[in-house]
């Protein structure tokens, strides 16, 4: 077991350097080096409180989730945006979750922050760059949302669909109850999204700006999802079904 950590300025400089490593020289044993997650010149402990760690296999945002609710419980509010914890447990657990292809090696994508964070703002750019860390916002979703979005936390840990990048990205929509539930809602059945739900008229595209509308008249993203199918126009009718 381990005690969760923070990296320090330099620390972070070093994890952005093995994540651009891994990138150019692909392989199946990436792991960050020992030094990098415990030597003290990269790391610091997070807090006398602070949660121990093991390392397990994570799946699906619902398995990372549910790993760190447990976890954090007795700090969350003090690391809901903390940066240096967020890049700490990405890079800890990054075997476990980095992306592979069928052969097993670890496939990155161009954007350090799905396992590190460079800062803690809350303002709307910050965001866009936080909310691509895998286990932050598979933390956050089931914090916010529950198993009411549980088609989002099913979907595998790395995974950004349609659906998923159009919640996550968007702080008003990801923190709207009612929003959220009506895009679920209207575009997933069974489990699975459903056929070309993405453009046209009543698809997923039109109802953002279906939202942006009429939020010139109706507090759309403080509204239930009931009332948020009452005042949808007839373009949405058959995805209603």
């Amino acid at each position: 077991m381990t005690r969760a950590r923070q990296f320090t300025p330099l620390g972070l400089q070093r994890a952005q350097s093995f994540l651009a490593e891994v990138r150019t020289n692909p392989s199946r044993e990436a792991a960050p080096p020992d030094d990098l997650l415990y030597d003290g010149n990269n790391v610091e402990l997070l807090r006398h409180d602070a949660p121990d760690f093991t390392r397990r296999q994570l799946t699906t945002r619902r398995d990372a989730a549910r790993y760190l609710t447990t976890a954090l419980a007795p700090i969350e509010h003090h690391v809901a945006d903390h940066a240096g914890f967020w890049s700490w447990i990405g890079m800890y657990l990054f075997a476990e979750i980095a992306p592979r292809d069928r052969q097993g090696v670890v496939r990155l994508s161009s954007l350090d922050e799905t396992f590190v964070v460079h800062d803690t703002g809350s303002d709307s750019r910050s965001y866009q760059r936080r909310y691509r860390h895998y286990l932050w916002s598979a933390w956050r979703l089931h914090r916010t949302h529950g198993e009411a979005a549980a088609f989002l936390l099913d979907e595998p840990l790395t995974s950004f669909g349609d659906i998923a990048d159009r919640v996550f990205s968007n702080a008003r929509i990801f923190n709207s109850a009612g929003v959220v539930q009506l895009i679920l809602t209207l575009y997933v059945e069974a489990g699975k999204q459903k056929p070309r739900f993405g453009r046209g008229r009543g698809g997923l595209r039109h109802l953002i700006r279906v939202l942006d509308q009429l939020e010139r008249t109706y507090d759309v993203y403080g509204m239930e999802l009931d009332a948020l199918l009452a005042i949808l126009p007839s373009d949405f009718d058959r995805w209603r079904a």
